[in-house]
């Protein structure tokens, strides 16, 4: 039986390819320079500068890209049902209108008030704009697109 156990640091093999490849390190150096078409001189010059250090104070701009002063609104009615102006360019909503719920089976335009149970009731000036909508019934004789329509030509949006 022979027991083979490994031996505690580098082998002498090792240790004399090292050895070779260091004492030889500048012949290797022109023939990959040779090969590399001198890219590899080039490539190790650039990695040993150091990279230039900035001076002075560093503002670094993290905010959205600015957007247009003037938003260009459009009527826009979800498929849940929700009624948002939003903003043409970036697609921010403007305004939460109302929404449009079904109650005992009819589909109903509901503005976005206090009273409607929701949470952020909308201006009262655009309230007072469509205020004759509320409750309407949407179906077949008056579609989403009358309700869009109605609701665009009482707030002025083309």
């Amino acid at each position: 039986m022979d027991i083979h156990s490994k031996k505690s640091g580098p082998r002498a093999e090792d240790q004399q390819a090292k050895q070779h490849i260091q004492r030889n390190w500048g012949t290797i150096e022109k023939l990959a320079d040779t090969l590399s078409g001198g890219k590899y001189s080039a490539d190790k010059a650039r990695k040993a500068t150091p990279a230039p250090q900035p001076k002075g104070t560093i503002f670094v701009d993290h905010a959205r890209p600015r957007l247009p002063d003037q938003p260009v609104p459009y009527l826009r009615i979800s498929a849940n049902g929700r009624v948002v102006v939003a903003d043409t360019s970036s697609g921010l909503q403007l305004h939460f209108l109302g929404q449009l719920k079904r109650i005992d089976g009819e589909v109903r335009f509901f503005i976005a008030t206090a009273e409607n149970g929701f949470f952020t009731p909308l201006d009262p000036e655009l309230t007072d704009k469509i205020a004759d909508l509320a409750n309407r019934c949407v179906n077949r004789t008056y579609s989403e697109d009358n309700l869009a329509q109605d609701i665009k030509s009482r707030l002025g949006i083309s």
